[in-house]
């Protein structure tokens, strides 16, 4: 049996930031990491679109976003280490009434001084060879709205997931944090703070706390547990009686290579940022367009939610009829470049969808569970990993990057103070 301060389950994302932060306040703690994988990263984190953006409708996911935004811009620009993060801007087309119903989000931008710009349909018409208004019988059918204005969130944009977890697992390493992996968690341990040898314990009147988990590798016990299980959390929470409120829910990415002259000049469209690329697109229909210059390619993927079932499943494969039928009409009829374009390859992973598309960060004796993120886990993982971190070592009030204070118990389920959060992607 192995005994230590604190146990993280999950080496993903936010695993590793709440593993990073909890070592950094408490540099005395023997923190231990677990993850099943042979590596940090190996799951949904590294499955994800591996974008940012500070641009929500909740002040709280802003801040959240933002925090985590301007860490990881201080950590590429001022210690050096590249995590590929490139500000492509994200570039939302609206209708009008979508428009004014951003205003509220728009103005906390201003007061962040977070920057935007609003391009009219003429503009996006030359810069990208967008159809603003797109027809014919299939437009019809699926009732594709035209686009009356483009709104660029500023300080959004691209990075390399595999860089981000190679900053946190090299900077938890050298701090001293211990990790397994190949280690599967089996079950979290729940027992009674004063127990009685009774069976069935911890009995109904009996006070009880999460003491660690059985692993593959045998007990592992802890003062306090720390389950980031990304899409999984649930699996490992229900057993004992705590809801974490999300949900795996699959998502896909499909690779489309800019091979031909129409394509390229997308790929690479001037107008929206300093790069000479395209920004990270939003289109009507949920479908997205994500710039990977490094591979001379784009990402596609749209979210779909009713009909798409909660589940889940150990390897997540694509689906071909996702991008011909859902993906591709709404794509080549906004964009002609993307006429007759077909994936050259294509990846799935989960989002874990919380009930109001916002994190969940809950504590109980001895336990902290983080969850939830919603397809958002990268962007704001630091600052999810400090608000763990200052649960685990019994903190009210975690600091986010830049100053910012939050009650620690802000993405509770008990005290939850959160707003509606409308733009999950």
């Amino acid at each position: 049996m192995t005994r230590v301060d604190v146990l993280v389950v999950g080496a993903g994302i936010i695993g590793l930031s709440s593993a990073f932060h909890v070592k950094r306040l408490c540099p005395s703690c023997r923190v231990l990491l677990v993850e099943k994988h042979p590596g940090p990263g190996h799951g949904d984190t590294g499955r994800s679109a591996a974008a940012f953006r500070a641009f929500f409708t909740s002040r709280t996911n802003m801040a959240l976003a933002a925090s985590s935004v301007a860490f990881y811009r201080e950590v590429q620009e001022r210690e050096g280490f590249d995590l590929g993060m490139r500000f492509t801007g994200y570039l939302f087309l609206l209708t009008e009434e979508q428009h004014q119903a951003l205003a509220p989000v728009l103005e906390e931008l201003r007061r962040r001084g977070l920057g935007y710009r609003v391009y009219s349909p003429e503009e996006l018409e030359e810069l990208l060879g967008l159809r603003t208004r797109p027809g014919g019988e299939e437009a019809e059918l699926m009732q594709l709205p035209g686009i009356d204005v483009g709104v660029l969130a500023e300080n959004a944009g691209i990075i390399r997931p595999e860089r981000l977890v190679e900053y946190y697992s090299r900077r938890i390493g050298e701090m001293g944090v211990e990790a397994l992996y190949n280690t599967r968690v089996e079950k979290i341990l729940v027992e009674p703070e004063q127990p009685l040898g009774v069976p069935g314990e911890p009995l109904p009147w009996q006070k009880a706390r999460v003491v660690g988990a059985a692993t593959s590798r045998g007990e592992i016990r802890a003062d306090v547990t720390i389950v980031a299980g990304g899409a999984e959390t649930p699996f490992l929470l229900d057993p004992v009686g705590v809801d974490i409120h999300a949900k795996p829910k699959k998502r896909q990415v499909f690779v489309i290579r800019a091979d031909r002259p129409e394509l390229r000049r997308l790929l690479h469209a001037e107008g929206f940022n300093s790069l000479g690329l395209a920004p990270f697109i939003l289109l009507p229909k949920g479908v997205y367009i994500r710039p990977a210059p490094e591979d001379n390619a784009f990402w596609v993927g749209a979210s779909d939610h009713l009909g798409r079932p909660f589940s889940w499943e150990p390897d997540p494969q694509p689906e071909e009829h996702f991008y011909e039928y859902g993906i591709y009409p709404v794509l080549h009829n906004y964009l002609p470049a993307f006429e007759n374009a077909r994936p050259s390859s294509a990846w799935a992973g989960f989002y874990d969808i919380s009930i109001d598309g916002q994190p969940v960060v809950l504590s109980e004796p001895g336990l902290v569970a983080a969850a939830g993120t919603s397809g958002s886990g990268i962007m704001k993982a630091d600052a999810v990993g400090r608000i763990a971190a200052s649960l685990a070592l019994g903190k009210k009030r975690a600091a986010l990057y830049g100053g910012e204070e939050v009650d620690a118990s802000i993405l509770g389920t008990r005290s939850r103070r959160v707003e509606e959060e409308r733009l999950v992607i």
